[in-house]
């Protein structure tokens, strides 16, 4: 990973690495895009360069190129991308920013998370200029887009819960939301008490806390003491990640 590539200005974002597995026995989470379905199609399209520098967008920001660089946009989309100012640009495909050269977001926004994928531009590199997403990708992300449910398989102690209210109400995103989990806002769940100790948790998890759902985010912990009622699909944890705050969604019981 690198971070001279370009830089931002306004708006609210944050850097991306990959993944960091393998320390979750010491705490560490594995971090990285919450949107992990197109971090994934962007790093894809570049053959996993070493050296790249992502953001993930939550509102928009003005980039400009520190160095001749080559760049994607995924994720959320808006009305309008433009180079300079002038040459409007698509998401999902890979294009060539000069130095000194900006990008700037404006219009009507689809989506929470914008991700923006750039490598340093050389000769060897410009194969990848034009490259876009797949058909087969977008034919999965508007299928996965079609509705407002997210999927989820029981969790461990999900027979603590009284009914299916669940399942049967519509949830919104809390305010008190962060990059580690999604506080969640409804009718209260009825449910058995139960003491337990702090146990394993992951990407996804639906913790069960006194005020109601938490879904656990990239940026979780690794143990939790609150009941894990279920556990969100692993597609479906980045379809979460681009529901913005005070957006309603409802859970879908599926069997493994």
């Amino acid at each position: 990973m690198t971070n001279n590539l370009f830089s931002t200005t306004g708006g609210l974002s944050f850097p991306i690495a990959c993944r960091n597995y393998g320390l979750q026995d010491k705490g560490v989470s594995p971090e990285g895009a919450q949107d992990q379905l197109s971090f994934n199609i962007a790093y894809k399209l570049f053959d996993k360069p070493a050296a790249f520098q992502t953001i993930e967008m939550l509102y928009p920001s003005k980039i400009t190129a520190l160095e001749n660089m080559l760049f994607i946009i995924s994720g959320a989309n808006y009305e309008s991308i433009v180079i300079d100012d002038s040459t409007m640009i698509a998401k999902d495909c890979i294009y060539k920013l000069s130095k000194g050269q900006t990008i700037a977001f404006s219009g009507t926004k689809r989506g929470f998370r914008t991700l923006v994928f750039a490598i340093e531009s050389t000769a060897r590199d410009n194969q990848f200029l034009g490259k876009s997403r797949s058909k087969e990708d977008g034919d999965f992300i508007t299928k996965l887009y079609a509705n407002k449910f997210i999927r989820v398989v029981k969790g461990p102690e999900y027979n603590i819960l009284a009914d299916d209210r669940l399942f049967s109400q519509e949830w919104t995103i809390s305010q008190n939301s962060s990059q580690m989990g999604l506080v969640l806002d409804g009718d209260k769940l009825e449910s058995q008490k139960l003491e337990m100790i702090s146990q394993p948790v992951t990407d996804g998890t639906v913790q069960l806390s006194p005020n109601g759902p938490i879904v656990l985010m990239r940026h979780r912990q690794t143990v939790g003491g609150y009941p894990r009622i279920a556990n969100v699909l692993e597609s479906d944890i980045s379809k979460l990640a681009q529901f913005g705050i005070s957006e309603s969604f409802r859970f879908k019981l599926i069997s493994l």
